[in-house]
């Protein structure tokens, strides 16, 4: 699926077709910059991620949408191998172990999740 593009720093991410343990990745441009994130599904609850490494500032998925280790247990850095959790974006093996993945706030409506990304990440 492809990445979902807004030009402001709501995202909004049809439930339509989100399966168990699927992700859909976003990117949002403002004031003319761009932040990245992604949406993943566990036991049918959503949460959301800036797409940003905690170890080197590069994406999880080297911009190919891949984010799972293979067994689809963790999410996964596939730059150097660093391992999340998928419903608390905790490292738990590899180079930022004990660190966390930036959450970005989420709001679930009956057919859409409308993801807000916070001013400060359009700054870095």
């Amino acid at each position: 699926m492809s990445r979902i593009k807004s030009k402001n720093p709501i995202v909004l991410v049809p439930k339509k077709g989100f399966e168990e343990l699927g992700v859909r990745s976003f990117e949002a441009t403002y004031r003319g910059k761009i932040a990245q994130g992604f949406v993943v599904k566990k036991n049918g609850k959503f949460f959301a991620y800036q797409n940003l490494c905690k170890h080197l500032p590069v994406t999880l998925d080297l911009e190919d949408d891949k984010f799972f280790t293979h067994d689809k247990a963790h999410l996964q850095c596939h730059m150097h191998g660093a391992m999340f959790e998928l419903d608390s974006g905790f490292c738990v093996a590899g180079p930022c172990q004990g660190a966390s993945l930036n959450p970005l706030e989420l709001k679930e409506e009956d057919t859409r999740l409308v993801i807000k990304i916070p001013e400060a990440l359009f700054e870095e």
